[in-house]
This record gives C-alpha cells, sequence and structure tokens, in this order.
C-alpha cells in the first residue's frame, strides 16, 4: 500500500515535469497537465516498474509538442 507520504511525493514529481514542460515549449499549464496525464496514465496501464514513469511520461509529451511545432500548416511549403 502506498503511504500518504508517497502519493505527496509523486504528485510533486507530476508538478515538476508539467512545470518543465510549460517552460520549455510554452504550451499552457493546463495543456501541459492534460498531455502529461494522459501520457503517464497510457504508460502506467501496462507499466511493471513505475520508477521512471514519470521522465519517460514527460519526454513523450515534449517529444510530441516539438513534433506538432514542426508541422507546417495544410496548403503551404
Amino acid at each position: 500500500m502506498i503511504s500518504h507520504f508517497e502519493k505527496c511525493k509523486e504528485a510533486a514529481r507530476h508538478e515538476r515535469a508539467i512545470g518543465a514542460l510549460t517552460q520549455r515549449t510554452g504550451v499552457s499549464l493546463a495543456e501541459a497537465r492534460v498531455l502529461f496525464d494522459q501520457e503517464f496514465a497510457r504508460l502506467a496501464r501496462g507499466a511493471t516498474v513505475h520508477s521512471y514513469l514519470v521522465t519517460r511520461a514527460a519526454s513523450n509529451v515534449l517529444t510530441a509538442l516539438r513534433g506538432k511545432r514542426c508541422e507546417l500548416p495544410s496548403g503551404t511549403a
């Protein structure tokens, strides 16, 4: 069973990762939180080791946001 203290530490890790995403990409805090939470939940479903989920989720979101930023709008080239 996870203690209250561990839950608080995990929540703090999530918030630090989300804050870093907003600083590095310029997206809003709300958007970063939604994207991070979705990716974290996706990764957690099949995870057996949870030590690096926060880092991996943040990395995946960062990669996705960077790719999204580099896409050209349709009809331009």
